[in-house]
């Protein structure tokens, strides 16, 4: 006779996001990634009856959340964003029984497959085991019947990522030169309200009533090209590329882009839609090399073509512009520019993406770059940091600098890791000895136009004027 199977003693039935719980206005809790675009998701959640809280900041108290419930062993954004949720629920700002949490799996070769689970099991050790856990997959591992997007919905995610990009890109190209301090930040704050009354109703009363998609581009990219700036040469510009949490969230990465401005320099960032174009471009080549069929083989390079199709009216808007800005490249570029250093094959973690971000903004005025690698993130410190000897040698000028972050970490020797490679991106190039770098004392940094020389030494923690806020 067969018994009937049993289910493992460590295996916890998981709660789930109910239509009731819906209905009720349940809160749910969502951690920040990347600011300028993640502030369109309370809007655009709302309009499909979603009540989501975006949590901006973490602190001191949620890193020690993380790495009490998830433990040190585990890489750093799992500590990251887990503490954060898990804090709000222990400092009483959540309520546990009227509240979910949401948060995204990636189901690939990355522990961000498995932050579901980490949250559940943090959530019951913290005494919360009521609170569901709403795991967001492109492949649909879990079901919540309350929590559902229609196609409108996505529809208008994808519009507002790619409005993020723009901005993004807008704001860091203007704002170290911008003739008033803080106008650059003003006008960030004006355009990020434009936007989401638009999310909320396709209306903006400023610009006149109803407004396309087309036309809010437009008329975002004429406001930030009409911005004043000083006459001045263009600065050194410095890439940060990594994880894509952390090189995104400015509380993950110390505030690199603060620091980068502090010293004089331009700061340029990936696109957050690229990265979702680099998950969709190698369909071709995992049939080919990997005999992984199906639907995905052919579905993939439909959803490349739609969601380049969606930032057509930011290169038209852009080309406006007579190259103030710059759109980012097609993910097939930077694929054939990087395939002598990382193969597709490559896809743990950012994969061969990474090691082709670092090409393309060497390949386009930005040999500057700060990696940042996270803790216990193997796959990105090895096409990351392991690929630094190849750029070096096919790309002479290239200045890169990997920094660990992790929650132990010293901010001071982040600093100074940064400030070093800062101090080589503001020297002249023609006093360079080849890897030598040529140091002077002097009693104030320099600024880009200055002399070229640089205070080394222990450096300042700049202020937090907090780049996205």
């Amino acid at each position: 006779m067969t018994r009937p199977a049993k289910a493992a003693g460590h295996i916890q039935p998981r709660a789930v996001f109910t239509e009731e719980m819906r209905e009720a206005g349940y809160e749910i809790l969502a951690p920040q990634m990347s600011p300028i675009h993640f502030r369109f998701l309370t809007p655009l959640f709302a309009s499909a009856g979603l009540k989501v809280r975006v949590l901006e900041h973490t602190s001191r108290t949620s890193m020690e959340v993380g790495l009490k419930y998830v433990n040190n062993d585990s890489c750093y954004p799992a500590i990251v964003v887990i503490g954060q949720l898990l804090d709000e629920f222990i400092s009483g700002r959540a309520d546990p029984d009227r509240t979910a949490v949401g948060i995204t799996q990636t189901g690939g070769m990355c522990r961000a497959s498995n932050y579901a689970a980490l949250l559940r099991k943090g959530l019951r050790d913290a005494g919360y085991p009521q609170v569901p856990v709403i795991a967001l997959s492109v492949q649909g591992f879990e079901d919540n019947p309350g929590f559902r997007l229609g196609v409108t919905h996505i529809h208008k995610a994808i519009q507002a990522f790619v409005i993020g990009d723009a901005i993004q890109s807008m704001l860091l190209r203007v704002r170290p030169y911008e003739a008033t301090p803080g106008s650059a930040m003003d006008l960030y704050r004006t355009w990020d309200g434009y936007v989401q009354e638009w999310i909320t109703s396709g209306r903006v009363a400023a610009l006149g009533g109803r407004v396309s998609y087309g036309k809010i581009i437009r008329e975002c990219v004429r406001a930030f090209d009409a911005l004043p700036l000083r006459d001045i040469p263009r600065k050194p510009r410095v890439g940060l590329v990594g994880e894509i949490l952390v090189k995104f969230h400015p509380d993950a990465n110390n505030h690199a882009v603060d620091v980068i401005e502090a010293e004089g320099c331009e700061a340029e960032l990936p696109g957050l839609m690229q990265f979702f174009h680099n998950s969709v471009a190698t369909a071709a080549w995992d049939k080919e090399n990997l005999g992984i069929d199906g639907k995905q083989r052919y579905i993939m390079p439909i959803v490349l073509w739609a969601l380049k199709k969606y930032e057509k009216p930011v290169h038209r808007a852009f080309a406006a512009t007579n190259g103030k800005f710059e759109p980012h490249r097609p993910i097939e570029e930077m694929i054939e520019r990087s395939q002598d250093i990382a193969r597709l094959g490559n896809q743990a973690g950012e994969g061969w993406y990474l090691t082709a971000e670092m090409v393309d903004m060497i390949e386009h005025g930005c040999p500057n770059i700060i990696c940042a690698q996270p803790f216990a993130c193997l796959p990105n410190h090895v096409v990351g940091k392991g690929m630094f000897r190849a750029l070096r040698t096919r790309y002479p000028e290239a200045n890169i600098v990997a920094v660990d972050y992790d929650p132990g970490a010293s901010e001071v020797n982040q600093l100074n890791r940064i400030k070093l490679m800062l101090a080589t991106a503001l020297q002249d190039p023609e006093a360079r000895d080849g890897d030598v770098l040529q140091l002077v004392d002097v009693e104030e940094p320099a600024s880009c136009g200055g002399s070229g020389s640089v205070m080394l030494g222990m450096p300042t923690i700049p202020t937090r004027r907090a780049a996205f806020r």
